[in-house]
Parts: C-alpha cells; sequence; structure tokens
C-alpha cells in the first residue's frame, strides 16, 4: 500500500536532525504566485529587511507612499546589482493591505532580522502625500 503524504512528512521529520529543520524551513516558504513571478516568504523577508534599512537611512524612518520607488541593490534576488524604479511603495502597500494575513505571519516568525524589520516599520509613520494641484511645488 501506498503511504500519504502526511504520513510520508511525519517519517521523514523523525529521521534525523536535518530532515526535521529543512521540513520546519520548507513550512515558512509557502508560493504564491501573482501572475508575474513566484514569491515565497524568504523572497518577501530580503525585500523586507531591504526596505527596513532603507526607511531607516534614507526616508527618515516613514515608511513610502504606494508610488514611491528607489534605487537599491539585491531587491530580485540576493545577486542582483542596483537598479533605479524599485516599487518598495508598492511591495509595502501589498504586504500591509494584503488579504493574505498569513504573509505577514510567515515573515514575523522567518527569522529574527524579519521580526525586528516589521517592528520597526510598524513604529513608522507614513510618509505625507505629495501636494495636488496647480499651487503644488
Amino acid at each position: 500500500t501506498h503511504s500519504t503524504d502526511k504520513e510520508r512528512l511525519q517519517r521523514l521529520s523523525v529521521f534525523d536532525d536535518a530532515s526535521k529543520n529543512a521540513l520546519e524551513y520548507l513550512a515558512t516558504c509557502v508560493s504564491r504566485e501573482d501572475g508575474r513571478a513566484c514569491k515565497d516568504t524568504a523572497h518577501d523577508a530580503r525585500k523586507l529587511k531591504i526596505l527596513s534599512a532603507h526607511v531607516r537611512d534614507h526616508l527618515d524612518g516613514k515608511v513610502p507612499r504606494q508610488k514611491d520607488v528607489a534605487t537599491l541593490a539585491r531587491w530580485d534576488d540576493e545577486d542582483a546589482r542596483e537598479r533605479e524604479d524599485v516599487p518598495i511603495g508598492q511591495f509595502w502597500y501589498d504586504l500591509t493591505h494584503s488579504t493574505d494575513k498569513e504573509r505577514l505571519q510567515r515573515l514575523s516568525v522567518f527569522d529574527d532580522a524579519s521580526k525586528n524589520a516589521l517592528e520597526y516599520l510598524a513604529t513608522c509613520e507614513p510618509r505625507k502625500a505629495k501636494p495636488r494641484g496647480r499651487r503644488a511645488k
């Protein structure tokens, strides 16, 4: 007889420490398809840490507006070079306005750096909206 996936995972989790650790890590990596690219928790965590540092160092501790962009390295992957027009505002908006509440939960337990970045960004005020109209400068 064939065992179910749950039975196989259970056997692996008690096989050795490396298997147990790998399964615990993979449980935090839930893939989501957004129509353009497949994102996972590790990808979100890297972006979150980059965003947190950018808010601290360049935005005077204020989270970006939805349409804000920045010039950043490592946004798309760990080895990516610096590029312009990185949509940091859209990333933050999508992260905080998502109906996928588990996404934030996965980030908060992914690693200490992600947890600290989320805690820091939660204390930050939003950037003020740009003035509109003919008298705006």
